[in-house]
């Protein structure tokens, strides 16, 4: 063997031996992940009585998903990355998105009254002579108390255990008609930017917003802007006919009618899969989109949120981002975290007065050990 040839074998070497232990230190890895994902899914199942859980990681920009249980009790059979769940609450990060992008673009102003957008007047969307602006919507502080619709007629009618029964039937009839007529006559109960109230009444005002300044609808909008660059085809407002979607119960094991919508959906009414919501993370953990940037920033630098984002700052000082959300029968909890390269997302078929509590833990479990690694 001439040196040369010595001298190049023992390189190959070295590289094959460096590829090697690189593979090894991968798959490692990818094991470990798993294993969190397992041990933390059959810990809630077992502390909730939910009979399925879908876990979807996205770390150092692979992803990882995985379902357990069943999602009918007795059927076998289990979610898949296909599978299409209600979304709920998560669904206002996604209208955070749009109204980010439109800020961007300097079609949308977060210091602008409201009404300039609306099309008309609304002399009553004040304050003491102070506006509603942009920002007070993004961060729930509109200075209105009224829930868009109002359900207090349906709690003082009938019994706790059957108003999310004709909570459905209200949405279901609550058309963008009745919604604007609501806002004709609500009263600004205190001074915008502040007075917290959380509900379905800012989403959708911002789905209106956009709708008059792109002169599109909110479902195009969201297919344009964000489903068809990011590939997710598969969530949306509206199913199709032929599309199923997955089963949602209460703590009874009761089957859970899904939400209706007859006004933009901006609020609680998106439907998707895990793939895709895997998508829409891998989206979030891109810190050179100038979007993402936007609709995480804090619209006012003493309120934890951004775009309808919550965020949180770790006991290392770092900044995260979370959203959770549920519907009758389903409950969800979306996390970013961007030092880390990780995002999280956890969907169960079950909704309860605990669920929302128990999904929480899992992801700070996860999110524990996914940080170590």
């Amino acid at each position: 063997m001439t040196k040369f040839s010595f001298i190049f074998f023992v390189f190959l070497s070295i590289h094959a031996f460096g590829q090697t232990k690189s593979n090894s230190n991968k798959n490692n890895f990818d094991k470990s992940v798993y294993h969190s994902m397992d041990t933390v899914a059959d810990s809630f199942l077992k502390k909730s009585g939910a009979n399925s859980v879908s876990i979807a990681i996205v770390k150092n920009k692979k992803t990882y998903i995985k379902h357990y249980g069943e999602l009918d009790k007795g059927k076998g059979n289990k979610a898949t990355n296909q599978t299409l769940f209600e979304i709920g609450s998560t669904t206002k990060v996604f209208t955070g998105t749009l109204m980010a992008n439109a800020v961007l673009e300097g079609k949308i102003g977060l210091e602008e009254d409201i009404r300039k957008y609306l099309n008309e007047d609304f002399p009553n969307l004040e304050f003491q002579g102070k506006p509603i602006k942009i920002k007070d919507l993004l961060v729930h502080r509109s200075g209105i108390q009224t829930p868009f619709p109002v359900t207090q007629q349906i709690r003082d009618k009938y019994p706790a255990d059957l108003f999310l029964y004709y909570k459905n039937r209200l949405d279901k009839a609550y058309t963008k008609e009745l919604f604007l007529a609501d806002l004709r006559k609500v009263k600004v109960d205190s001074i915008p930017g502040t007075g917290y109230k959380y509900g379905a009444l800012a989403p959708e005002l911002c789905a209106y917003i956009l709708e008059n300044t792109y002169k599109k609808s909110y479902a195009d909008l969201l297919d344009d802007e964000i489903f068809k660059k990011e590939g997710m085809k598969s969530t949306k407002l509206n199913l199709g006919n032929y599309e199923i979607l997955a089963n949602g119960y209460n703590a009874k094991g009761d089957a859970m009618e899904p939400l209706t919508i007859s006004i933009w959906g901006a609020s609680k009414f998106l439907k998707s899969t895990m793939e895709d919501l895997s998508k829409y993370i891998k989206f979030e953990l891109d810190l050179s989109n100038k979007v993402v940037i936007e609709s995480h920033r804090k619209v006012y630098s003493n309120i934890n949120m951004g775009y309808f984002w919550d965020v949180v700052v770790d006991k290392n000082g770092n900044t995260n981002y979370i959203k959770d959300g549920g519907s009758n029968g389903t409950s969800n909890i979306l996390k970013i975290l961007p030092k880390y390269d990780l995002g999280i997302v956890i969907i169960t078929n079950q909704n309860d007065r605990n669920t929302g509590a128990n999904v929480e833990d899992a992801l700070n479990k996860l999110e524990v050990t996914l940080k170590e690694n």
